[in-house]
């Protein structure tokens, strides 16, 4: 790899990370957390495939766990893949985060919110354009939004 491919991977990754930021950022200014908001609860927890990744899905996941707002539970039952459990100290949402290596040093994960709607029944099938995924496995037939067309419609605007 030379510095060219590295400075534009390092710059979609920085891309990546603001444009989560700023969403979650947005819906802790509205909330403060993004627990209520549909399609965060979609993102953050639907299911990626058997041979691909959601790069944006796995920075939200990441991002949100992060945020003050979340707190890790200490006891949880015990789940296969199942990496933790967090509580919303802002709306007393659960959720269940799942961190799943489905190829080596490559993994999909999901922050699942307990007692809430399936996140796959929100939205129709739509996926980020940052899909890292093994040669014929590339998810088809979806919606597939950039960066900006992400951000849209993570703050329920038209895209």
């Amino acid at each position: 790899m030379n510095k060219e491919q590295l400075r534009k991977m390092r710059e979609q990754i920085e891309n990546r990370e603001n444009a989560v930021k700023l969403v979650l950022d947005e819906y802790c200014s509205l909330d403060g957390c993004p627990c209520g908001f549909k399609e965060f609860v979609f993102w953050a927890g639907k299911k990626q495939g058997p041979g691909w990744m959601d790069n944006i899905q796995n920075q939200l996941v990441k991002s949100a766990r992060e945020l003050d707002c979340f707190s890790k539970i200490e006891d949880f039952e015990k789940e296969y893949w199942l990496e933790g459990a967090y509580y919303c100290k802002n709306c007393g949402t659960r959720w269940n985060y799942f961190s799943q290596e489905w190829r080596m040093l490559a993994f999909q994960e999901r922050l699942l919110i307990i007692d809430g709607d399936d996140p796959n029944k929100l939205f129709d099938e739509v996926i980020g354009d940052e899909i890292f995924a093994t040669a014929g496995s590339e998810p088809a037939g979806r919606r597939v939004l950039n960066l900006e067309q992400w951000v849209e419609f993570m703050l329920g605007r038209k895209h």
